[in-house]
């Protein structure tokens, strides 16, 4: 059977066919709206914590682009979308329009790329759907990702924000259709706790932000770098 976030990603983009009136405001719902606002956020992230000249991004849960859109005119970017959505990547891929990007479906936790290749991995509205043990799962995986020095940004629901709790308290419809399968989970964490989780990984927790054009709270962590070898 297929993971709970791969079934529950093709319902929702099924029903928000039947609900929207173009592709492109599916593919804007799909990632929760606000494409450009929130993808630029995502982008001005991207840019104060990436290292000087080249470097290589690599976007978790990349959907249908918002931050690949925002980031098309970097030259300096090396780029790896995955999503579990095919439909998402094919239209990522469309808005980027960057030939020399990557744009890969995946349908597990696991990303298709060689250990300490990324110098930033980027993960919007991810652990935002995810179990405890898909996101500690995850973050592992980024271990294996990162260069040393590389950095993570992750998005996260926070449990003690009241703005974030309306999002699981939508009307009855909605929470019906999570319960039963035909919308995606909704999972909510706190600072600490996904603070917890980073340092378990290995990760050093480097920066938290709070409210956000994102629309969600951010957490940043970074991969130790090399210890330097003192000479005799």
């Amino acid at each position: 059977m297929k993971p709970h976030y791969v079934r529950e990603y093709h319902n929702l983009l099924r029903r928000l066919r039947k609900e929207s009136t173009s592709e492109d405001e599916v593919f804007e719902r799909a990632v929760g709206g606000a494409y450009v606002r929130a993808g630029n956020a995502q982008a001005d992230l991207v840019r104060e914590i990436a290292p000087a000249g080249d470097f290589f991004l690599l976007d978790i849960g990349c959907g249908s682009g918002r931050a690949a859109f925002a980031l098309r005119d970097e030259k300096r970017i090396s780029y790896l979308g995955i999503d579990v959505v095919p439909d998402l990547i094919a239209y990522a891929k469309k808005k980027a329009a960057r030939p020399d990007w990557q744009f890969e479906p995946i349908s597990s936790i696991n990303i298709p790329c060689a250990d300490e290749c990324a110098d930033i991995i980027l993960i919007m509205s991810v652990f935002t759907h995810l179990k405890q043990t898909e996101i500690k799962a995850y973050l592992a995986e980024c271990m294996r990702a990162l260069k040393p020095g590389g950095a993570v940004i992750a998005s996260y629901l926070e449990f003690t924000d009241e703005g974030h709790k309306k999002k699981f308290y939508r009307p009855v419809r909605h929470r019906i259709a999570r319960l039963i399968g035909r919308d995606v989970m909704v999972s909510f964490t706190t600072k600490d706790e996904l603070s917890s989780w980073f340092v378990q990984a290995g990760l050093t927790v480097e920066r938290a932000i709070g409210k956000s054009p994102i629309g969600q709270h951010v957490l940043i962590g970074r991969k130790p770098p090399p210890t330097a070898v003192s000479e005799s």
